[in-house]
């Protein structure tokens, strides 16, 4: 039997009030609509849906927008200003054969909810159920063969193998009544916060004509990572290439990678905040370029508009690549698992629209040596 055959058998009490709610389209948001969403702990769920979530804030100010979230998220979601109350749960809480998910999902059942969003593109039963007990008439989520009754409003992509999973949740937007110019991407970060994150690193990099790059070493959605070595490789070319200054980003819950990657790194700017995950957003935010792999921090970059280079293993299937941004270029290892240098540099050059022809260029990839490699991985 299937999680979600076998959830729906054990906490059938909890569906009747979803089961028997109806809507109208665009009709279920009004002026003081309360709207669920659902974070499913994965950042670059988040990073997806935050257009949708901004748009109704946009559309409806007066609407009461809370958030059942990990307690990871918080900081990032709190100074956002979108959400009146953060639910914070822990992984404990979703386990159903524990009462904690019971009353769990009774507290939600009081929230009012017209609407609810399970923030995630595959599968979430734990979850949708979430969605389902909340009380909402529609309830946005997964689209997948047993998603009923938990969620009845799906999206289904017509190519689900090269529709980018950031775009997917847009479509949702005509049907709710949000115009299409009110979807932007872009996180809402604090002003202020931003303003005193360029300082500090105007303080540590005082050379404007300096590019401050970021470079994730982390793991990719489809479970890929580069050794940390192909990783300095790649670093020390960008480094020979441009003037420039390279920074560490990632998950806290990586301190110990990063640390590790760190640690082999030349001339890192010390004193740059990066414990928490909002400084590295913040930190994020002020890169003039962003090279990783299918991570969060690629996705969160491409969402900010940044300068964004993927280098994108095998298995990262289509449907992770951004289609139509001029700033954003991904590369594809070949089957040896290497990267042309020149392509590297070119892809560089793309994306930030030429900076790196002026005031950051130091060797022009045209003047590269035929025997110079090409960037290796496993």
């Amino acid at each position: 039997m299937s999680e979600h055959r076998l959830i729906t058998s054990l906490m059938r009490p909890f569906f009747r009030k979803g089961k028997a709610a109806s809507f109208t389209l665009p009709g279920v948001l009004k002026a003081n609509s309360k709207i669920l969403c659902i974070d499913s702990g994965e950042l670059s769920e988040l990073v997806f849906h935050i257009p949708l979530i901004k748009a109704i804030r946009k559309n409806f100010p007066a609407a009461q927008i809370d958030f059942l979230l990990p307690e990871k998220h918080q900081a990032l979601m709190v100074p956002s200003g979108l959400v009146k109350q953060c639910i914070v749960y822990k992984d404990s809480q979703l386990n159903p054969w524990m009462p904690a998910f019971s009353s769990l999902l009774r507290q939600l059942g009081k929230g009012q909810y017209d609407m609810s969003i399970v923030m995630s593109q595959k599968p979430a039963p734990r979850l949708e159920l979430a969605a389902l007990a909340s009380g909402a008439q529609l309830r946005l989520g997964p689209s997948h063969a047993e998603s009923w009754p938990a969620i009845n409003f799906e999206i289904r992509p017509p190519d689900l193998e090269t529709q980018y999973y950031g775009d997917r949740i847009l479509a949702a937007g005509p049907f709710l009544g949000l115009p299409e110019r009110d979807m932007n991407t872009r996180w809402p970060l604090p002003m202020e916060l931003v303003r005193q994150m360029a300082q500090q690193v105007h303080f540590h990099k005082p050379n404007p004509d300096q590019m401050l790059i970021g470079v994730e070493p982390g793991e990719s959605k489809s479970g890929h990572r580069m050794k940390l070595e192909d990783i300095h490789f790649l670093v020390r070319q960008l480094s020979t290439q441009f003037v420039c200054r390279v920074v560490p980003l990632g998950q806290p819950s990586e301190a110990e990678l990063l640390h590790k990657f760190e640690t082999k790194l030349a001339d890192v700017p010390l004193g740059l905040p990066r414990e928490t995950l909002l400084d590295s957003i913040l930190l994020l935010s002020q890169c003039d370029l962003f090279v990783g792999g299918n991570t969060d921090f690629f996705h969160f970059s491409v969402a900010l508009g940044l300068p964004t280079v993927g280098l994108f293993s095998a298995g990262d299937n289509n449907s992770w690549v951004p289609q139509n941004r001029k700033r954003v270029r991904v590369l594809r290892l070949d089957k040896a698992g290497r990267i042309d240098l020149e392509s590297l540099m070119e892809a560089v050059e793309t994306v930030t629209e030429g900076r790196t022809t002026k005031v950051a260029r130091v060797i022009s990839a045209s003047d590269k040596t035929p025997d110079q490699p090409s960037l290796p991985n496993d």
